[in-house]
């Protein structure tokens, strides 16, 4: 059997204190070395509501799945699209911000 995954607005929770909507991306039982959610911003949005955003201590990617906004790692700000690849480091503060009139959505994955 064929499974395909798309973000679902419907079927998304709130996380990072309801600043954004998650949502798991694989099937429970696969037996992925790593962590996931598809992250989901509605227009002009900042995830954890502010700049300054959050840190952990591994390492994570986010892969810009649609729409367009900003990441900003450490004061440090870049514009992405989808398609783009980010790579955040261990313990850097990060966050997306999105400025736009269209929603922006991520896929987020992490590993000890």
């Amino acid at each position: 059997m064929i499974k395909i995954s798309r973000f679902d607005k419907s079927l998304a929770e709130p996380v990072h204190n309801g600043t954004i909507l998650g949502m798991k991306a694989f099937s429970s039982g696969m037996g992925e070395p790593f962590s996931h959610l598809y992250g989901h911003l509605e227009t002009n949005g900042i995830m954890d509501g502010n700049r300054r955003g959050h840190a952990h201590p591994t390492a994570e990617i986010y892969i810009v799945m649609a729409g367009a906004g900003f990441v900003i790692i450490d004061d440090e700000e870049a514009a992405v699209v989808a398609g783009d690849v980010v790579e955040i480091p261990r313990n850097a503060a990060h966050t997306m911000e999105n400025r736009s009139g269209a929603p922006l959505t991520w896929l987020a994955i992490w590993w000890p």
